[in-house]
């Protein structure tokens, strides 16, 4: 039994360990008395059997019962979902990039065809709140909905970190998180 992947961001901290929960509350232990001497201490994990998601930031990750990793966007219960009004007396290009910044988003979190509709349509619902056209919402959320999950890096050498969307791409990445 052992650490499978561990990943920090800031505070925050996520991984994937293999063996018994027995065994995961010896290693956080042994973990912990070697943190001791920086005044650090993991006081938070959370333990989850196959099929039930664990929030990490804005993301919800699980195993499935076939072994398959699964995402979706976790969302605080406080969350108003609130978007700049639309008509508020900024450029329509602004109101567009928020949009598909959004449903790109989610294209990116969430691995399931399925889970990512359902999870636009509720999008859509938000955007309607703050009086987004419907059919402008429909035709960026549609253009989303049919992109692969798949990311390639620019040929631009100004700065090869930049990765953009691309489904003709000879060597594509597969995306699991953010």
């Amino acid at each position: 039994a052992k650490s499978k992947t561990l990943k920090r961001f800031i505070d925050d901290g996520s991984g994937f360990f293999g063996g018994t929960k027995r065994q995961f509350s010896k290693w956080i232990t042994k973990v912990n008395q070697k943190l001791s001497a920086y005044g650090l201490n993991i006081d938070e994990h959370t333990i989850a059997d196959p099929g039930k998601f664990v929030s990490f930031l804005d993301i919800q990750f699980c195993f499935g019962i076939d072994g398959k990793l699964e995402t979706d966007l976790y969302v605080k219960p406080t969350d108003a979902r609130g978007y700049l009004q639309y008509g508020s007396r900024h450029p329509n290009n602004i109101y567009r990039g928020i949009v598909y910044s959004q449903c790109f988003r989610l294209r990116r979190i969430i691995n399931d065809d399925s889970r990512l509709l359902l999870r636009i349509n509720e999008l859509k619902e938000a955007f309607a709140n703050s009086l987004y056209p419907n059919k402008m919402v429909d035709s960026i959320a549609n253009k989303i909905l049919t992109m692969e999950r798949t990311l390639h890096r620019r040929n631009d050498s100004s700065n090869s970190s930049i990765i953009t969307p691309n489904n003709q791409s000879p060597d594509p990445i597969r995306v699991i998180s953010t």
